[in-house]
């Protein structure tokens, strides 16, 4: 089941719905772009949500992309799954490009959301046109892990690694926090980022959108927030050497939350990386490369 709707700010339509997976969760997702266009998966970050994307839809719909972007389990509507690891979800994302009727696909990773872009890249293989991941995590247990990760961050990194039953509480409370008052909230984030990132949070319609994927991320709660700390800190357990497409990465000098040491440890992993690693920049430094990151994506479809 789907509905359309036009963007407030292009008027590009826009198209959610939802699907019933084989195992009987619900599957969220939102569409836009050019519906018609080369599609591309585009997996959220971390909190993060269906509604996570640029906020000028005119960009990717004049680039012929459709992008897709589900919730991942336990975040926006989509249902929780217990015990989901990083290998779960290419099942869910091709039982999503199946519903959709759609055979190739490309797939952009940011964030969180990069280690899901390798593993489908990997699993799915010959449905995959081209990967971006883009300021994507890598494996954090290695040496030099932790290297150039702020110090909120670090802290953040560690505590994934705890059991979930003692994060739980924490992750209910800063929910809470976050969620009665948002503009403190992107103040705090702010506060800490890089003069790049503070210059596009400063955009009232990113700043919009960022509250808006937000909100949504926990609307039925922090289960899937937790459940993702628990796999961030674990090993991947997929063979990154293993990947046979193309997968541009992006990362820039002054992300402290990713930074590019992460990056370059997947390029020395992925035999068929693309690397893209610029100075300046920051984590939200999607926003501002939003064209140039797509723009290979779509041309991979064409």
């Amino acid at each position: 089941m789907s509905t359309a709707f036009s963007n407030r700010t292009s008027g590009v339509q826009v198209r959610e719905g939802s699907l019933r997976l084989k195992d009987g969760r619900r599957l969220a997702y939102v569409e836009s772009g050019d519906l018609d266009g080369v599609p591309v998966f585009f997996i959220h970050g971390n909190p993060g949500s269906r509604y996570m994307r640029h906020p000028d839809d005119r960009i990717t719909h004049g680039l012929g992309v459709r992008l897709i972007t589900p919730d991942r389990p336990g975040y926006g509507l989509s249902d929780h799954q217990p015990g989901r690891t990083l290998l779960d979800f290419p099942s869910d994302l091709e039982q999503l490009a199946n519903a959709l009727g759609i055979g190739r696909f490309s797939l952009f990773g940011v964030s969180a959301g990069g280690p899901y872009a390798a593993v489908s890249t990997w699993h799915l293989d010959d449905r995959i046109l081209r990967a971006a991941i883009v300021s994507g995590a890598s494996p954090l247990k290695r040496p030099g892990g932790m290297e150039g990760v702020n110090r909120d961050y670090r802290n953040a990194y560690a505590m994934a690694a705890w059991p979930e039953w003692v994060l739980h509480p924490l992750l209910v409370m800063h929910d809470r926090q976050v969620r009665a008052n948002p503009d403190r909230a992107l103040a705090a984030v702010m506060a800490h980022a890089s003069p790049d990132d503070r210059r596009v949070l400063s955009d009232p319609l990113i700043a919009a959108q960022v509250q808006g994927w937000r909100r949504e991320a926990t609307r039925k709660g922090v289960a899937g927030i937790r459940r993702e700390a628990h796999i961030l800190a674990s090993p991947w357990d997929f063979p990154l050497e293993e990947i046979r497409r193309d997968v541009d990465l992006w990362y820039w000098d002054g992300d402290s939350i990713v930074p590019p040491q992460m990056g370059r440890y997947l390029a020395s992993r992925i035999p068929t990386a693309v690397p893209h690693f610029l100075p300046g920049g920051g984590h939200f430094s999607l926003y501002s490369h939003w064209r140039d990151i797509l723009t290979p994506l779509a041309r991979a479809g064409g």
